[in-house]
């Protein structure tokens, strides 16, 4: 009787096993699309991917809460309930249990295979598409301390410019008029007023709006401001994050709905597409999250030169600046450090060889939109 049932085993977990197939397939075909930028372009990033983005989002969009913030709950008590029953019923199965053990963790194994390959499948491939700065047209060749400096000093007169023509509150500081929820039905709209005046269609599109979410502080003691998921196509924002940047960090993560995966890209988008924003408060913190950047690459480069820069900010900066870098110092732990380092391995396993460091890769597009003439003092 034995013998015959062990060929009827066997087959079963042969075909449990083919379940496993998917996210080698996507992790190939991930890898692949690296050696062709402009078909990833063409075919993945302006074709598929707005339309699956474009459809999910307007579906989530309709839920006025993060619908993907729930589901990664549901799933993270799912695995817990499950590898409780996979030990209880390994344990129950005695001289069987290794049996019983595999099976189990098989099906978990082939529910992560699903789950990379729809990674891949909604979104990833977006991380293989033509730079930006050949999107855009921009010249991002190596630059010389002087363009840094010169970039630099562009950005922080803008900021100067608009800081006087944005409301502040009793304590001097920032406080927009637009309230946080404004904002994030906002941001589609910003979009597609970039894409109009800037001639470039593909920034616009019908997405869903940007979600806060629901356990903030969680994401504060991690130092995180947002997060993308593509399963849901929802861009989500931390809603206890400083004011200041709160809509440049909305703007970067509605540029990951758009197929923008690269966090340096997605930074410069936010800052490139609220710069065309009819709201000085919204252009505001898009300029500040470029000055930010811009100033930490300089910092690096010639210390000298960034005090000296640093020296000609307007009053407000200084105070918003301040008030900014106050929020986060009290969440300053050991889970914010390890959420960095899960980050970075995430970066480099979709091939950002510089890991978190390649936020910094910023400065290189804005050097370039500098030299374009595209950073311009606002009166």
């Amino acid at each position: 009787m034995n013998r015959e049932l062990a060929p009827f085993n066997l087959i079963s977990t042969l075909k449990k096993l083919l379940w496993l197939l998917p996210g080698p397939v996507f992790y190939a075909l991930f890898r692949l699309s690296f050696l062709w930028p402009k078909l990833t372009e063409a075919v993945y990033s302006r074709t598929i991917f707005p339309v699956i983005a474009q459809g999910l989002s307007t579906v989530t969009g309709i839920l006025p809460f993060s619908l993907a913030e729930l589901l990664l709950y549901a799933f993270i008590l799912f695995v817990g309930i499950y590898l409780v029953l996979m030990i209880v019923q390994s344990i129950r199965a005695k001289r069987k249990w290794w049996q019983e053990l595999l099976n189990r963790f098989i099906i978990l194994l082939s529910i992560a295979s699903i789950i990379y390959a729809l990674f891949v499948g909604l979104w990833g491939f977006n991380y293989a598409r033509r730079p930006l700065s050949n999107t855009l047209e921009l010249n991002a060749s190596p630059a010389t301390v002087d363009e840094l400096y010169s970039t630099c000093e562009a950005l922080a007169d803008q900021a100067n410019s608009l800081r006087k023509l944005v409301p502040e509150d009793e304590n001097g500081v920032f406080s927009p008029v637009l309230t946080r929820t404004d904002i994030m039905k906002r941001i589609p709209d910003e979009y597609n007023n970039a894409a109009e005046k800037s001639g470039h269609s593909f920034l616009g599109g019908s997405y869903g709006r940007v979600k806060p979410v629901l356990y903030s502080e969680g994401m504060s003691w991690s130092y995180l401001c947002g997060i993308y998921i593509p399963f849901t196509a929802e861009a989500n924002v931390n809603a206890d994050a400083p004011i200041l940047l709160f809509a440049s960090s909305a703007a970067h993560e509605a540029a990951h709905q758009r197929g923008f995966a690269r966090e340096d890209e997605a930074n410069f988008m936010s800052y490139y597409v609220l710069s065309y924003s009819d709201d000085y408060s919204m252009r505001y913190s898009g300029t500040m999250l470029a000055l930010i950047h811009a100033m930490n690459a300089l910092y690096g480069a010639d210390s000298d030169r960034y005090f000296e820069l640093r020296r000609e900010y307007a009053d407000g900066l200084g105070r918003d600046l301040t008030a900014n870098s106050s929020f986060w110092q009290q969440y300053e732990s050991e889970v914010s450090e390890t959420v960095q380092e899960v980050n970075n391995t995430y970066l480099k396993a979709n091939m950002q060889a510089d890991g978190v460091k390649s936020y910094g890769r910023m400065t290189d597009l804005l050097i370039a939109l500098w030299r374009s003439g595209g950073i311009t003092v606002v009166k």
